[in-house]
């Protein structure tokens, strides 16, 4: 994935948050955050960052690569069902294809997406891992 350092900057609370929308009105919470609420066109939203904590509601192990993306190979990409009651897409790391299943908790974290190159600037973003039970 190719970012300028511009871009990126512009765009880094996409990156390192998630950050929600909630209707003052009907109280419903919309992903990504808009200005009007979606389901009843009011203009009284507020936006608040979510914990990133959720359920994994499906899921895909994904074989594609791109040249330099080869140590995370496999990829699973997840649609995460988050405590706000919102569905996010979303890379689950730190877990093997065979033990994700559906249902399983996990949270957002801060991990490296790419770099420019071997010495060059390093991309952060989120990603979920599953959540440890104690």
């Amino acid at each position: 994935m190719k970012h300028s350092i511009s871009q990126f900057w512009r765009k880094k609370d996409s990156y390192y948050f998630i950050k929600l929308t909630r209707c003052r009105k009907c109280g419903r919470v919309s992903f990504p955050g808009r200005e009007v609420c979606p389901f009843c066109g009011s203009r009284d939203v507020e936006t608040y960052t979510s914990r990133g904590r959720g359920r994994v509601v499906s899921y895909t192990v994904t074989y594609f690569r791109r040249e330099g993306e080869e140590e995370s190979m496999p990829r699973i990409i997840g649609l995460i069902e988050l405590e706000e009651g919102v569905k996010v897409p979303g890379e689950i790391v730190d877990v093997e294809p065979s033990e994700i299943e559906e249902g399983i908790e996990v949270e957002a974290v801060l991990r490296r997406l790419s770099s420019d190159n071997p010495y060059g600037l390093i991309y952060y973003g989120l990603k979920f891992i599953p959540v440890l039970k104690k």
